[in-house]
């Protein structure tokens, strides 16, 4: 009949006659029927040890504690708790003293470290859109790639610089699905601009080898790749010179950029290349070499000296026969129907469609879908999760046939269901393309919501909370893993295969992640109706 201690940390009266009580344990409101109510973690309250507190004009209580800022809604529907912790929000984690503007526009707090400021502003996901797409056109393009930066000042940056990255082409090809798409859905010129600057970057890795459909994972200038191997004997080296001279190109490259380049050639090809007659007859060519140098040589990416890549296998004999490779099976199996059902999209040749049913009625891999995604006891790979997602989406797009569309139908529906307690926007709007009835079309919406459009990786903390449980065993890293998925506003999103259940995790804000992750599931959203211009 109370608040929860005696010790008082602060005191606000909202418009309802409720008084609200800040405690070091908690937070305690008396109603205006004199009624107490306590509110710890396990009733949502991120962190107990309540430092000062206010309410604003919308009645929503803006909490300051020893560890961060928390603001409550307690009389709207939907998310009701927001934590603010770390540098993305201010400048010292212990906060001091808190007030809001009268306009209820900014929410000032008080650090040892100063003052920070929260701004309260509205926009769309269309307007969040552009300002990353703006964002990467600024600063994280390298020869039309597009990757994370590192900047020189987190908070003031005026220069940066871009490394290369083993999956510079997966994650270029979410930027070219994403301005495809985007394409697709308005017919701007900017984004079909943007899509093919992307697209022709793939093309670059393509070709640097200088062996027709042997992908480079990254390109580098002659100076600096000339360093990177120089102290491997040189048939050990992984950075080698193209045949012009002009690059080094990175080798072994993995199943991982194979799947990005073939979801931009479909998306690119539906939505650009097929309507402009050069871009048409460079795609086509382009996506033959890759395809026909996996196909010639048994469904395996064959490095410069004549050896599989560690990870470029998608050939029967691996995938049905090798205990080892019992874990690829499904995800490889469906990779590998993906990119034969795209390129008998994209060049129309049938001899890729007789490889696909030979693959599905000799080799069982349409049943190996149906397990692509492998779950064991001890270990949750997301890493596979996007990979398969990456691979689904082009293959639910263009198969017609009943029995195969509902084999795969099936095994996208049993891959959903295991990621669906993660909201995630990308799996979600792929899935829902064939099963919208079975999809959280507004959990995914919120995800979009929740991805911060700052882009710079800020150490996010989360192990501390007292409104989260930390699971008895550590993720396939050997770090800690939480029992659910906090948002993504609360924690570290950069690319779709980051474990979300990590706790802590993040940086300095030096590096700058592309946003490409945001782009793609947000224009797949659009152009599949799911989300509208306004929203």
């Amino acid at each position: 009949h109370g608040p929860l201690s005696t010790t008082i940390t602060g005191l606000a009266a909202d418009s309802k006659g409720t008084l609200w009580v800040g405690t070091p344990i908690g937070l305690s409101k008396r109603s205006s029927d004199g009624t107490w109510t306590a509110m710890r973690g396990r009733d949502g309250l991120p962190y107990e040890d309540i430092t000062c507190l206010t309410v604003d004009k919308n009645d929503r209580l803006w909490i300051g504690a020893s560890m961060g800022v928390i603001q409550y809604r307690p009389y709207e529907t939907g998310r009701q708790w927001f934590y603010r912790q770390g540098k993305r929000y201010l400048p010292a984690d212990k906060v001091t003293a808190i007030t809001v503007s009268p306009d209820g526009a900014n929410v000032y707090a008080a650090t040892p470290a100063g003052i920070g400021i929260i701004n309260v502003v509205k926009t769309t996901l269309l307007e969040r859109a552009q300002t990353i797409e703006k964002l990467i056109n600024e600063r994280h393009r390298r020869y039309g790639l597009v990757a994370e930066c590192v900047l020189n000042d987190p908070l003031y940056p005026t220069t940066h610089h871009i490394d290369d990255n083993d999956n510079d082409g997966l994650w270029t090809a979410y930027h070219v699905a994403a301005m495809s798409l985007a394409y697709g859905a308005t017919k701007d010129t900017a984004a079909k601009d943007s899509a093919k600057e992307s697209m022709h970057a793939l093309y670059m890795l393509q070709n640097a080898s200088g062996v027709p459909g042997l992908v480079a994972r990254s390109v580098l200038p002659p100076e600096q790749g000339a360093q990177r191997d120089a102290d491997r004997p040189e048939e050990k080296r992984q950075w080698r010179k193209t045949p012009d001279g002009k690059m080094y190109w990175k080798s072994d490259t993995s199943s991982d950029e194979i799947d990005g380049h073939f979801l931009a050639f479909y998306a690119y090809y539906e939505h650009v290349a097929q309507h402009e007659p050069e871009e048409k007859k460079l795609c086509i060519e382009q996506c033959k070499k890759l395809i026909d140098y996996l196909v010639d040589n048994n469904y395996q990416l064959i490095d410069w000296d004549g050896e599989r890549t560690r990870w470029g296998f998608w050939n029967p004999e691996s995938l049905n026969g090798g205990p080892r490779d019992f874990a690829e099976n499904g995800l490889n199996a469906l990779q590998m129907l993906s990119f034969l059902r795209t390129s008998y999209r994209v060049t129309g040749d049938d001899k890729y469609m007789k490889h696909y049913k030979t693959l599905i009625m000799d080799h069982h891999y349409l049943s190996n879908t149906l397990l692509s995604k492998k779950e064991w006891p001890d270990e949750n790979n997301h890493s596979d999760d996007q990979l398969g997602y990456v691979a689904w989406y082009p293959i639910l797009q263009l198969e017609t046939d009943p029995v195969i569309r509902r084999a795969l139908t099936q095994g996208v529906r049993r891959h959903y269901r295991i990621v669906y307690p993660e909201k995630p926007s990308f799996y979600a709007f792929v899935t829902a393309t064939v099963d919208p009835s079975q999809v959280d079309i507004t959990g995914a919406i919120e995800n979009l919501i929740d991805i911060p459009t700052d882009r710079r990786v800020w150490e996010q903390k989360n192990a501390h909370r007292a409104d989260v449980e930390q699971l008895w065993r550590p993720n396939r890293f050997g770090k800690p893993a939480l029992t659910r998925v906090v948002p993504a506003d609360e924690r570290v999103f950069q690319k779709w295969n980051g474990d979300p259940y990590t706790p802590d995790d993040g940086g300095d804000g030096r590096v700058e992640d592309d946003g490409a992750a945001f782009l793609l599931p947000y224009w797949m959203a659009r152009y599949h109706g799911f989300i509208a211009e306004s929203q």
